[in-house]
This record gives structure tokens, sequence and C-alpha cells, in this order.
């Protein structure tokens, strides 16, 4: 395995735990800490199911991150679904700061998404399959 595909076998790795404590963390603060709502700019919701069903989707898409991961010559779906969630959730963030909805650390927090955005369309750009 040359540099390159070391790089990128690590970027897909490093991005499920990106993904996976991310939404543990949130989980875990919302459930035991729900006044955590308050530093994002938004009040304590009626029901968590919508967070924790968004959240439970984040985790799963870590579990896609680290399969290609595992085979980087594979699942350019997954790399590809990966980038269009990323960059839809970093412009929604976008979007509800700029409605005054949240908090500014929100966008902070989602422009680490933007970033694993750019550098899967990096990957997808640049590593073709070896034939």
């Amino acid at each position: 395995m040359d540099n390159k595909e070391r790089y990128y076998k690590y970027l897909f790795i490093t991005g499920a735990f990106f993904n996976w404590i991310n939404a543990l963390t949130f989980t875990i603060l919302s459930i035991f800490f729900p006044e955590v709502f308050t530093l994002f700019g938004t009040l304590i919701p009626p029901t968590l199911f919508f967070l924790h069903s968004l959240l439970g989707l984040i985790f799963t898409y870590g579990i896609g991150y680290f399969i290609v991961g595992l085979d980087i010559t594979k699942n350019r779906g997954v790399v590809w679904l990966g980038v269009i969630s990323k960059l839809f959730f970093f412009t929604t963030c976008v979007l509800y700061f700029l409605l005054g909805e949240i908090a500014g650390i929100i966008v902070i927090l989602g422009s680490g998404d933007l970033i694993y955005a750019c550098l899967f369309i990096e990957f997808l750009m640049k590593f073709k399959k070896k034939e």
C-alpha cells in the first residue's frame, strides 16, 4: 500500500470516528445534560426523537466510512452519500444560523463536516480503482 492509499484509508477511518464521537456525545449530552441546548441557542425540544434519529443516521454513516476505510477501492457510492449528507448538514447549519435559530457554535462544529466533504471529494477526484 502506497502513501496515498494509506492516507485515504485513514481519512475514512477518522471520518468514521468523527461521526461516532459526535453522535454519541450529542446523544449523551441531550439525555443527561439537556441544558446543553441553550449553549446551542435553542430550547429543549419537547421530544428528542428527531434529534436521536438524526444522530443514529450520523452514527450509521460512520459505519459506512469505516467500511470504505477497510477497502478504499470499493464502495464509492458510500463516499458520494457522505459528501452529499455532509454538505447538506453544513448548509443547513449555516442557513439556520442566518435565520437566527441556532448559535454560531453549531456552524463551527458543522465545519468539520464541510472539511470531510471536501476531503471526500478530493478522494473521488484523485483516487481511481486499480485495474
